[in-house]
């Protein structure tokens, strides 16, 4: 019998404090490839964290809305086939990571 997942990991879980953090904080993405940022942060949910839903709030990166779903096949997360994607800009993963060691860093989340 698979135990259940914490209510924060599931599918729809909110966290308005850390979604207001996340616009906060620079674009992995431009980061990554030392590109200047022109467009606003958005939080993006990991693809393939919520089991056919929009994943728990606390699997979100910030990606500039270039990076995100704006930009064109080769730069957006949801434009482009996401090992593709990853192989430039590093994995969601890492990135969730790096994001959850920027908002450590914060004073106000």
């Amino acid at each position: 019998m698979l135990a259940k997942r914490p209510v924060e990991f599931r599918n729809g879980y909110k966290d308005k404090a850390r979604m207001a953090a996340i616009h906060e904080l620079p674009c992995l993405a431009c980061k990554r490839v030392k590109a200047t940022q022109v467009a606003p942060t958005e939080a993006h949910h990991l693809i393939g964290y919520g089991i056919g839903k929009k994943a728990s709030d606390l699997f979100t990166i910030p990606l500039c809305s270039f990076h995100h779903a704006r930009g064109n096949r080769w730069s957006a997360i949801h434009e482009t086939p996401i090992k593709q994607w990853e192989s430039v800009f590093g994995t969601q993963e890492e990135l969730l990571e790096e994001t959850n060691d920027l908002l450590l860093t914060l004073k106000s989340f």
